[in-house]
């Protein structure tokens, strides 16, 4: 599961470096990857003009922070060490980001493609529009043929309707399965594949020949997720994904499953997650207002059946920012849940995972009924009084440690005094739950401190020790998923906490009576007033604002000392858990990426500019966008104007892209 997540990082990471390493120049009129992928494609990236792509990318404050000298060297020490983590994790086309830099323009694509075979159950695709300059072509595809001779692999010259194919057959160690690539060069295009038929296809496409089978952009799901979408006419780079396909590639690709016999795609498929048909959506470069401009539309079935109803999101999330909230948030989600209804559609969830038809009512029976249990009838006592509102803030305390990380999740409440009794309850029948000393009554949980592992479990510094990546448990162990957490009610919310200071600043910031000082922070009401330039004032089901200056200073500053991997926040132990089979957790592995090259957080802060999403209910799915804004004060494109003029059909000023975009 560790190499199916870092896969996904790095499908996205891989493309954008294809992408920023591509040399500009004016693109010839070609099919569309979308015209020439078959309909089984399960996730595509498309950009399609480099140099459009390349001009804005290079105005936004992310690829200033890449160019900038104090962190360009720790970049460039790190680019091969990408590239074989990447191999690793399931690209088998042997090119290269740079190998691209001489030969290509016009569109680039990348697809992961569902193959009928159980031995290896997909493909995958690049598509890339190449200059005239048949040398740099040949330059090459002669290295990729010197390499993989190298690497002994078998070469054969095949062809196909009179195109030549290179087919390049390698045996990798500790693979039972031989690894098979193709390379054609077809007009202006460059197409190669790991599987025969695929590339032969494409070749038959390219040319206006008919195949076998549907192509994506005739495929019903394709085009009415695009037609939600509503794509604009100048975005730079698109995307389609169909969720539970490509999990099942990348879970392929991975080769690991956690413990147990339970297969969860299976069970997310049969409980009505397959429904969830499409994720779709476009990004804008460059304007003068954002660096980022993303939207994009999640086509489901209406109404999702079965546990998938779980999903239940109307567009009643709040406006208002509680009084609870801290001016030193790093990020606020605020959302809107049917909580008294959908809740109880996970109950086939729940059975299909644990194998056995019953177990969601035994579960709710035991919390109710069990003598040793925390005795509370979450139908009668619990969800009536839940307002469905739903906020998730965070912050980072200094001095930035392990644990300088907190989380807060607060649920408002439409009576919280009978909440607060329930809680009261609960926790006099949790074992190791104690009141924390203070005028308010906040409780407090460790696990340490039920196994009798800390002297001093409420100790101060004993913070939100959450659990630490390289301290997860062994696979099965009967562990909790988090090791520490505070928990409270007051005013109107129920409050739950990584740490106990966390809690306690809420409720002194709400004692003061006031709005939230967060309405006022300069980088909050920009990210907001731009949310609703963008995407209007419509209700939505969720927002979020990122203040990116101070959310991501604790994880560069740990990756800065090495000490990522022992971050003790909340959301490290619950991925940890998620994503990770104890058994692949290798505690004090060596690192491959050294931070140490790094400068200091402060000298890039600038760089990080305030983020912001929102999502919409609609009737077949939900609609998403989200923007990174661009700096108040940019400082000059560090290309001349003569190297951005360079192509004057496919040139757009920033300018020009913003007037687009509103």
């Amino acid at each position: 599961m560790v190499r199916i997540k870092c896969f996904t990082g790095f499908c996205t990471g891989w493309v954008i470096l294809a992408a920023i390493s591509l040399a500009p120049r004016a693109s010839a009129q070609v099919k569309t990857a979308y015209e020439l992928l078959p309909d089984t494609t399960q996730a595509v990236v498309w950009i399609s003009n480099t140099a459009k792509l390349i001009e804005l990318w290079e105005s936004t404050q992310l690829a200033q922070l890449a160019a900038d000298s104090a962190v360009k060297p720790f970049w460039d020490d790190q680019r091969q060490e990408i590239e074989n983590r990447f191999l690793d994790a399931g690209w088998r086309l042997n090119i290269k980001p740079q190998d691209l830099a001489d030969i290509a323009e016009g569109q680039f694509s990348v697809a992961w493609i569902e193959r009928a075979d159980a031995r290896k159950p997909f493909a995958l695709a690049l598509i890339v529009d190449i200059v005239k300059d048949r040398a740099a072509v040949d330059k090459l595809m002669n290295r990729i043929d010197e390499e993989l001779v190298k690497r002994k692999a078998k070469k054969k010259t095949l062809t196909y309707d009179g195109e030549s194919i290179n087919q390049y057959t390698l045996t990798r160690a500790g693979e039972l399965l031989t690894q098979e690539t193709y390379y054609s060069i077809v007009g202006r295009q460059l197409l190669s594949a790991d599987d025969e038929q695929l590339v032969k296809d494409l070749i038959a496409r390219t040319k206006g020949k008919p195949t076998t089978g549907k192509t994506l952009d005739k495929d019903s799901v394709f085009t009415e997720g695009r037609e939600q979408l509503q794509p604009s006419n100048n975005s730079q780079a698109e995307y389609f994904v169909r969720p539970i396909g490509f999990a099942k590639i990348l879970k392929a690709i991975g080769g690991k499953r956690r413990g147990g016999n339970t297969d969860l795609l299976a069970v997310l498929a049969n409980q009505g997650f397959s429904s969830i048909k499409c994720v779709c959506g476009e990004l804008q470069l460059g304007s003068q207002e954002y660096d980022i401009h993303h939207q994009g539309f999640t086509l489901t079935d209406s109404p999702l059946p079965k546990s998938a109803g779980v999903l239940d999101f109307p567009n009643k999330a709040n406006s208002e920012i509680p009084k609870f909230v801290t001016s030193q948030v790093s990020s606020l989600l605020v959302g809107f849940w049917n909580s008294q209804e959908a809740f109880w559609k996970v109950e086939g969830l729940v059975d299909e995972v644990a194998g056995q038809a019953g177990v969601f009512k035994e579960v709710i029976k035991g919390i109710k009924d069990d003598p040793t249990g925390p005795k509370i009838d979450i139908k009668q006592e619990v969800l009536p009084y839940l307002s469905n509102d739903i906020y998730s803030i965070s912050d980072t305390v200094n001095p930035i440690s392990t644990d300088s990380h907190r989380n807060l999740i607060a649920l408002r409440l439409n009576s919280p005094a009978k909440i607060k009794a329930v809680l009261r309850q609960a926790m006099k029948n949790e074992p190791g739950a104690q009141l924390v000393d203070g005028p308010d009554e906040i409780w407090r949980k460790s696990a340490d401190a039920e196994n009798g592992l800390e002297n001093d479990p409420l100790s101060e510094d004993f913070g939100g020790d959450f659990g630490a990546a390289g301290n997860a448990p062994p696979a099965g162990a009967d562990t909790p998923w988090v090791k520490s957490w505070a928990i409270a009610v007051h005013g109107d919310y129920f409050m739950f906490a990584s740490h106990v200071e966390m809690i306690k600043d809420a409720i002194a910031q709400a004692k003061a009576g006031k709005p939230s000082p967060l309405n006022s922070e300069p980088s909050y009401e920009r990210i907001r007033a731009a949310l609703t330039k963008v995407f209007g004032d419509e209700p939505n089901c969720f927002w979020q604002i990122v203040r990116s200056d101070l959310s991501y200073r604790m994880q560069y500053e740990l990756f800065r000392s090495g000490e990522l991997d022992q971050s003790e926040s909340m959301l490290a132990s619950l991925l940890d858990r998620l994503l990770q089979n104890g058994a692949e957790i290798k505690p004090g592995a060596a690192k491959k990426i050294n931070g140490a090259r790094l400068p200091k957080f402060e000298t890039i802060a600038h760089y990080l500019q305030p983020s912001g999403m929102v999502v919409q209910t609609k009737e077949n799915g939900w609609a998403f966008g989200s923007l990174l804004l661009a700096s108040p004060n940019p400082k000059p494109n560090p290309k001349t104007e003569t190297e951005l003029s360079g192509n004057p059909e496919t040139r757009v000023s920033n300018t020009e892209g913003a007037e687009k975009r509103q």
